[in-house]
């Protein structure tokens, strides 16, 4: 992209009157609610207030312990699971560098 494409972009987009109507189409569609935002907010402070507090509406992670929460145990048990396969491999490599890499060097003695 060089910078005589970005400028005809933007003439194109200043000068074509599609662009602006798109626009102010995508505006009215964002725009268009049956309750003003201010009304909305309104209304669920109100809520909670008639609910004290409205615990049905609070995340279920208020509920968790700091460890459930943190997804402590998941992290252990995925550590845990990488610790033993690496475990597995180093001993497998062991076997087979003792099995197959080492010269004997035993002679027999007659």
């Amino acid at each position: 992209m060089s910078s005589t494409d970005l400028l005809n972009a933007l003439k194109t987009v200043i000068n074509d009157p599609s662009y602006k109507e798109n626009a102010m189409k995508l505006s009215r569609i964002q725009h268009d609610q049956p309750v003003k935002p201010l009304d909305r907010a309104v209304f669920w402070i109100e809520f909670v207030m008639r609910h004290k507090g409205a615990k049905h509406l609070r995340p279920a992670a208020h509920d968790l312990t700091w460890f459930q929460y943190h997804s402590l145990d998941v992290i252990g048990f995925l550590l845990a699971c990488v610790a033993s396969v690496i475990v597995i491999i180093s001993k497998l490599f062991l076997f087979c560098w003792r099995k197959f890499a080492k010269t004997p060097n035993k002679k027999k003695k007659e």
